[in-house]
Formats: C-alpha cells, structure tokens, sequence
C-alpha cells in the first residue's frame, strides 16, 4: 500500500494487524510528506529519520511475532518541551537550542514503551508561552492558509497532525494550547482531568495549570493515546493514582439521552457571526445522536480570566526565576508576558488559588442541577489570525488574538476539569470547532459524545488544500529571524 499518511492511527493498527501495511512502509511515507510539506509549514524542528526507521522495523518484527503492543508501529510527534534522553529539547527557545537530557519526559517513555514510533520534536511557542513569532526557529504556518497562524504554544503539533505529517501528536495546554491549534487546525485535541497524565518531564510554565495531552484527527485515537499515556507517575507528585479506564471502548457507546448544558454569555460574547453559525449547525448535528442541549448559567464565569492569569504570571516568574534577567533573549512575546509577573501580589496570588475551589463547586453544582453531563461552548469564536498582525475579526473589528483566543479555553484549565475540541464546519476555508467540559476523571464521557458526533458528521475528514502546501511560503510581513 503506497501513502499511508492520511490514515489515522486506529486505521494504521488495523492494517498492520492485517498484514496489509507495515509500520516501516508508515514511517516512510510520514518522512517523505515531512520533505513534501514542512518547508513551507516549519512544524518540525528536529526530525528523527534514523531512529524512527529502526524503531519501526523493530515494531514490524513485533506484529509478526505477535506481540505487538497498544501503539506498535504508530508514528507520532512531541511538541519540543518534552524531554527526550539523548535528543535534543529546546523549549522553542535559543536558551536552550543545544539542550539534550539525559532522560525521558513520563509521557515519552510511556508512548515508546507502547510501541510507539517518535518521528519528530515539533515547533513550540518559547517556553510554551511565546508568540508565533519565534526568533530562533521561525514561525509556524497553518496547512488551511500559509498566511495564518496554527495558534500555540503547541504550533507544530496542530500544524504536523493537519498536514498528515503524523497521525498523532502529544501537546501541552496551561490556557488553551492542546485546544487553540487543534480548533485552528481542524484537529481533535483532548486536555485530560488535571493530573490525569503526569508532567514530569515537560517544562513548566504553570504548575498548577499546565496539563499534557494528545492532538489527533479523531477521537478514536485521542482514547487510544489517552489510555497509553494517562496513570500515576512517581516524578510528579500531582498526577492522578485512580486508575486508568479504557477510554478506547467509549468512543462508540451511545449517547442517546444524555445531556449537555450550553453557557452562552461570557463564552459566546465575542464570536464572528460567521462562527457562530457553524456553531449552532454543529449543535444540531449533536442533538442528532440524541444528545439534549440544554441552557445553563455560569454566574461568576467572567472574573476567571483574572483569576486564572494571576495564578499564571506568579507561578510563571517562580518557573523562570533562574532565566528572567535574560529576557533581552527571549521571544517578544514571552519577554512581554514575563514582564508582568512581578506585578502579580501574593495576595492576588493566593486569592485566586483560594477561588478555584469555589469555582470548581459551582461547576459541578450547575452540572447536577441541570442533570448535565458536559458543557458545550465554541472552542474558538473566530477563525485564526495572520500572521502579519496577529489580529482576529470578532465580527465587531480586529483585536488581538489573544484577547479572545483562551477566553473559552482558560476557565477549564483553572478548574482542571477535562476539555475536548473536534472540528465543526468550514468557514471561508478555515477550521472551526466545538468544546467539550466535564466532570473531573470523566474524559470517557467527552469521548463519548465526540465519537457519537463524528460518527454522523465528516468535519473531522476535512483535510487542508495539497497545492499551497507545495510551494514556498510566503514571506511575512514582521517576521524576525
């Protein structure tokens, strides 16, 4: 079978386990899109050709013999904060262009150990809290339109899974940065319960709301990545000792009957008109698996962006206290965030941690009041910004895309609870997406509903134009080298 590419990593299992395809015939093909496209893309910073190719033709070996294990042969890719023994981890940053450590982020180990097949480090945001225009490894573009952003921090993780780079990636999300590039991409992107996969390993930008989880262009695969890499670790003392369900086996349980609760206000208040209607057609594409959307109100939702920044800023300065007096060598955009963490007062500080459990209540005070089991909201009330201003229409003017972009995302980051985006509709050629938030512990339940929902929908197949993908990017206007 010639181009695998295009399959997702279910559909890879499935053909090795019926001799039909072989993980080395997989990673080559994943190599030879990765010439193809990246040069214009700019998602991969440190391929692994050699390497994948021997760990392949060791997992062809293993589906012979017939011990293939969960992940056996699948290609996937880190975003570059994940560490990676004996393979460079930058960070996304020139403090760190030639850092090599000496062992495996959890995660890592965790997808090789499952047969797992790591083809590539991939394009970050600096520090995971940078902007697109990254001063040592350039930008990341996005496969729908070179000129716009994938979004970040995880850049090249959503732009290597949209452009059939790879079938899956692993991102990390501290306001919205598993889902932002996976709604900007098209993509299926899961942020797990807080803890749920541990963190030790990956830089930190927020201790208290970095989390790590997978980006796919299914939910099927999100499950399977997720039951790979989700389970206690003894390196961070956060991560969750409950035990692991299989996620895999909800993605086709029926949904019929269940109930999801729609907050509107705070989270659809700045969202193009044009968003909103692919927002209310993917709505009634939900209900069409027997889900019932009901309305519900978040009363105190508006002052958890405040709250949730503040816990940011203090816990980012304490993170990159050893590297602050270098921010003359930072990304401007991350000089500018890590500017404003001094003036978060300790005060400010512990009331927000203080707040988060009564938000945390709240939540699930609405949930059992109106029998819900998630919430739905957009996951990005605007199509992605370009580049050359970073700016995003609302429908009412362009403002900086930050402003709206992890106003959806960030309040569920802040609770910890789990969060899920999968595509909806094209608009003017651009991925939209919907969210999912649940109960802490319960991805089973967002999985669920995203299976049932592109069981009966194809946005999820929708795929980035080949052509423009082909040619050489163009140059951006501002754009820093």
């Amino acid at each position: 079978m010639s181009d695998l590419t295009d399959k997702t990593a279910t559909e890879l299992l499935a053909l090795y386990a019926s001799g039909q395809a072989s993980p080395v015939e997989a990673v080559q093909d994943c190599f030879a899109r990765i010439a193809a496209v990246d040069p214009a893309l700019n998602a991969v910073l440190t391929p692994l050709q050699e390497q994948a190719l021997a760990s392949a033709a060791d997992s062809a070996d293993r589906w012979v013999k017939g011990t293939a294990r969960p992940l056996e042969g699948v290609p996937y890719g880190l975003k570059d904060i994940v560490a990676t023994a004996g393979i460079r981890t930058t960070g996304g940053s020139r403090l760190y262009e030639d850092h090599v450590p000496t062992a495996d982020a959890t995660l890592a180990a965790r997808l090789r150990n499952a047969g797992g097949v790591l083809v590539a480090k991939l394009h970050t945001f600096e520090f995971a809290c940078g902007g697109a225009q990254n001063r040592t490894f350039g930008e990341c573009r996005n496969p729908w339109d070179l000129t716009r952003t994938t979004g970040g921090s995880s850049s090249g993780s959503g732009a290597a899974v949209a452009a059939r780079m790879m079938p899956v990636a692993i991102g990390t999300d501290t306001g919205g940065s598993i889902r932002i590039p996976s709604s900007y991409c098209g993509l299926t992107g899961l942020k797990p319960t807080y803890g749920r996969v541990p963190r030790d390993g990956v830089m930190g930008m927020s201790w208290t709301m970095d989390h790590a989880g997978p980006m796919t262009r299914s939910a099927a695969d999100a499950a399977l990545v997720l039951d790979v890499i989700a389970g206690a670790s003894p390196g961070d003392p956060t991560s969750s000792a409950r035990p692991v369900p299989d996620h895999f086996a909800a993605v086709g349980a029926s949904v019929a009957g269940r109930r999801v609760g729609r907050p509107r206000g705070w989270f659809e208040d700045r969202m193009h008109p044009a968003v909103g209607a692919a927002f209310e057609a993917a709505l009634a594409q939900l209900e069409g698996t027997g889900v019932e959307v009901v309305d519900v109100e978040l009363e105190e939702i508006d002052v958890i962006a405040t709250a949730s920044w503040a816990v940011i800023y203090a816990e980012m300065l304490s993170l990159h206290a050893d590297v602050a007096h270098l921010v003359e060598d930072r990304d401007s955009m991350g000089a500018g965030l890590l500017a404003a963490t001094p003036y978060v007062h300790a005060a400010d500080y512990l009331k927000a941690l203080r707040y988060r459990a009564v938000f945390q209540q709240q939540l699930d005070a609405v949930m059992s009041a109106a029998g819900i089991d998630a919430f739905v909201t957009p996951a990005a009330t605007t199509t992605p910004p370009r580049l050359a201003d970073m700016l995003v229409d609302t429908g009412d003017g362009l403002v900086d895309w930050l402003d709206v972009a992890s106003r959806v995302t960030v309040p569920f980051n802040y609770s910890g609870s789990p969060a899920l985006v999968m595509p909806g509709a094209l608009v003017d050629g651009m991925p939209t997406s919907i969210q999912l938030a649940g109960r802490p512990h319960q991805e089973s339940t967002l999985l669920s509903l995203a299976g049932a929902f592109q069981s009966v929908t194809a946005h999820h197949l929708a795929r980035p134009a080949e052509a423009p993908l082909h040619t050489p990017a163009p140059t951006t206007v501002g754009a820093t080298s």
